[in-house]
């Protein structure tokens, strides 16, 4: 349960705020020649959190940079987020980099992580109506604030902090409190939002907030000690 006294809430942005376009990845997958349901890479995007989890020990408090966790990094060795996704749904090692590098491209022309729940805008707009001061941080590449325009949910939030440009990534705890200091609240009257529980859960609690977990399938691995939610929406009864 929330703590008394709650006057924030802050929010990650991939999958939390504009989730994958799951669509988008099987046609990449299926013109590659490994057809897969838009919910079977839901299903298998749960392997690639698990592996960041272990990555990321309970003691971490920064990664070496965000891009190196989504893709493929031959120079460390580390999980790739869509690298162990691809592996759950079953492809071929052999079959993996052409499949990765178009990924790649595209998210660089256009953000992947484009697809916002009908509901979104309308849960943002009750939680401010309870008088909350809601903001966003994100591991991103310096993008998404213009993403959050562009998806017509940046006037939600008094700011959005990303970490290309400030210059430090979750789940370290300096990254959080920029974001305190920006709304001018402490990290006892906020809360976070986000669906990775190394990155987010930990991270936010590191900075000394509560954190809840987006669990949209109801299958993150592990027994892991924070609130679920499915949906957004359901942050509104959390905190009632």
């Amino acid at each position: 349960m929330p703590r008394a006294g709650l006057r924030a809430v802050l929010f990650d942005a991939g999958n939390t705020l504009a989730h994958l376009d799951y669509g988008f990845i099987a046609g990449v997958l299926e013109a590659h020649g490994h057809p897969r349901t838009p919910l079977e890479i839901r299903i298998a995007e749960y392997s690639a959190k698990a592996a960041i989890d272990q990555h990321l020990t309970p003691h971490t408090t920064a990664v070496e940079n965000i891009e190196g966790l989504l893709w493929v990094d031959v120079a460390h060795e580390r999980p790739s987020y869509f690298g162990t996704a691809l592996r759950a749904l079953g492809v071929p090692n052999a079959a993996m980099q052409p499949i990765l590098d178009a990924l790649q491209a595209h998210n660089q022309e256009e953000c992947l992580w484009r697809v916002v729940e009908p509901d979104t805008a309308d849960v943002l707009t009750a939680l401010r109506a309870r008088g909350l001061t809601l903001a966003v941080i994100s591991n991103a590449d310096g993008r998404i604030e213009a993403d959050l325009e562009r998806y017509g949910l940046r006037p939600h939030f008094a700011t959005v902090v990303d970490s290309y440009v400030v210059g430090v990534e979750k789940p370290h705890p300096g990254i959080f409190n920029i974001a305190l200091d920006r709304i001018q609240a402490t990290p006892d009257t906020a809360m976070y939002v986000g669906d990775v529980f190394s990155i987010d859960v930990l991270g936010a609690r590191r900075a000394g907030l509560e954190a809840v977990l987006l669990d949209t399938l109801g299958g993150y691995p592990g027994n892991l000690d924070c609130p679920r939610i499915a949906r957004l929406g359901e942050l509104l009864g959390l905190l009632s």
